[in-house]
């Protein structure tokens, strides 16, 4: 099984786009509506029956924007119209309660991440770059929505103790 992408709903679609493209280096490979069609075919992504179903409310809608990395990874975003998008209290983002909480992306020069993330206003969980045990560095940032994520940069081949 290989990793296909990461769904991500924001409060501010531009504000997250921003993120993702300006500071992370993706690319916007689409930027749409959705429901974008009436059917089932080779340019929709959803069409109207299909997102109701998904989302379980009737007439639904989102903004949609889907980044790539050059490395192939895939970031969805999208900013609900129907059902009216909620920003999830920031204490049930932290750890202790279930869900998702960490979006984990490898990189190289982690230092000049953690630098660039800081210098373009976003939160970091430390003051600093760690280490994790002799396998990697590491640090955690969150978005506008209060998402954490993580950049890690290998130190050396990954050699996991149990």
């Amino acid at each position: 099984m290989r990793f296909h992408h990461m769904a991500i709903f924001v409060s501010d679609i531009d504000e997250a786009t921003r993120l993702w493209r300006d500071v992370m280096g993706f690319k916007v490979v689409v930027d749409t509506v959705i429901p974008d069609g009436q059917g089932p075919g080779p340019k929709t992504y959803m069409y109207p029956k299909l997102l109701d179903d998904i989302f379980k409310v009737k007439n639904a809608r989102s903004k949609m924007v889907l980044l790539a990395s050059d490395e192939g990874a895939l970031i969805e975003l999208q900013q609900c119209e129907t059902p009216l998008i909620q920003k999830t209290p920031p204490e049930n983002l932290q750890y202790g309660h279930t869900g998702f909480h960490e979006l984990g992306l490898m990189v190289d020069d982690i230092d000049a991440w953690f630098d660039k993330v800081r210098a373009a206003g976003y939160r970091t969980q430390t003051e600093y770059v760690w280490t994790c045990a002799s396998i990697g560095r590491s640090f955690l940032f969150y978005d506008a929505d209060g998402n954490m994520i993580q950049l890690w940069e290998h130190m050396n081949e990954a050699t996991w103790q149990t």
